[in-house]
């Protein structure tokens, strides 16, 4: 059975990481999703292009988030003013590409726990090497 894998966020990081996880595994599930739904054309036929963040989520057993700030995490996840993830994740593998600071990436992790979901950090390198796929693979293989 193949991995089923969404990318949410196809910006530089997602769009990269995308490309580099199809080169790695052709037989990949993937999905993918951006608000510019034009950024996951190139993908179309290699990939199922979501038409909502929740559909992306529902759609895999592992989440990458390429988002650039914190509010689209918020956002994407349901996560409000209390804090609490509101979106369905219990079982899933959460992955963040581009991780917010120290503090609110331990909160961010506590509340995906808490609503049933794992959360991991795999952020891409920044030296021009693109090892996008290898390092998001290292975190899909860590999955128990």
């Amino acid at each position: 059975m193949s991995r089923r894998v969404s990318i949410v966020g196809m910006g530089s990081i997602g769009t990269r990481a995308a490309r580099q996880l199809l080169a790695a595994d052709p037989d990949i599930a993937l999905t993918l999703y951006d608000v510019e739904a034009a950024r996951c054309e190139a993908f179309r036929g290699n990939a199922t292009l979501a038409t909502s963040a929740r559909e992306a989520l529902a759609e895999s057993d592992t989440i990458v988030l390429a988002l650039p700030r914190e509010r689209e995490i918020d956002r994407t996840l349901e996560r409000f003013s209390d804090g609490q993830v509101t979106a369905p994740i219990a079982g899933k593998l959460i992955i963040d590409l581009d991780p917010p600071p120290d503090d609110r990436m331990r909160q961010l992790d506590r509340a995906i726990a808490h609503a049933g979901g794992r959360y991991t950090c795999a952020p891409l390198p920044t030296d021009g090497v693109d090892r996008a796929g290898s390092r998001l693979l290292e975190a899909l293989n860590r999955r128990p």
